[in-house]
């Protein structure tokens, strides 16, 4: 057998076994049951959020509404109404709070943390996932910040970033049901 012949062979076998694999793996299929992107309906809206935390930011509400609503505008394909949508969001802050995180030793803090937490009421009757009544959503986040710094002067600035993971938490939620 010559070099050349057998190089033949082994190409010609391994072709076989590539187009036998490939034939066999195409047969699998691996199914999710995630809805793939869309949320029932064709329109959504959010009520006002109320704050029932016991520090409250009076700016709170109103990012928290504008991230969500900016958040289901841009990445579903559920257009925003001022009325009434097919899936509506409601909700309330239930904390916002500073806490010492890391402590140096001695008696002061070098790390603080901002932690909101949240609760939505979904409500969607085109969507067979959510009960009739609902499905609540309570998420909560967190950034941490060094305890020298004026926490007034960067409250604005972390209370962005947490309701972007918050509002990112929700969304998630509603999406793939989680």
């Amino acid at each position: 057998m010559t070099v050349q012949s057998f190089e033949t062979k082994v190409m010609k076998n391994l072709l076989i076994a590539i187009t036998f694999f490939s034939m066999l793996l195409s047969g699998c299929k691996v199914t999710y049951s995630f809805r793939g992107g869309e949320i029932p309906g064709k329109t959504f809206s959010v009520g006002t959020l109320t704050n029932s935390a016991s520090l409250v930011n009076p700016n709170l509400a109103i990012v928290m509404q504008d991230k969500l609503q900016e958040k289901f505008t841009n990445e579903s394909n559920l257009k925003y109404t001022d009325g009434n949508g097919d899936a509506n969001f409601s909700g309330r802050i239930t904390s916002y709070k500073v806490s010492p995180v890391q402590g140096t030793g001695a008696t002061t803090v070098a790390l603080n943390r901002l932690t909101i937490a949240v609760e939505f009421l979904y409500t969607n009757p085109d969507d067979k996932t959510v009960p009739e009544e609902g499905k609540v959503i309570k998420v909560s986040s967190y950034d941490d910040f060094e305890s020298t710094e004026d926490f007034s002067s960067i409250e604005d600035e972390l209370m962005e970033s947490i309701s972007e993971k918050l509002v990112a938490l929700v969304y998630n939620q509603v999406l793939v049901d989680w």
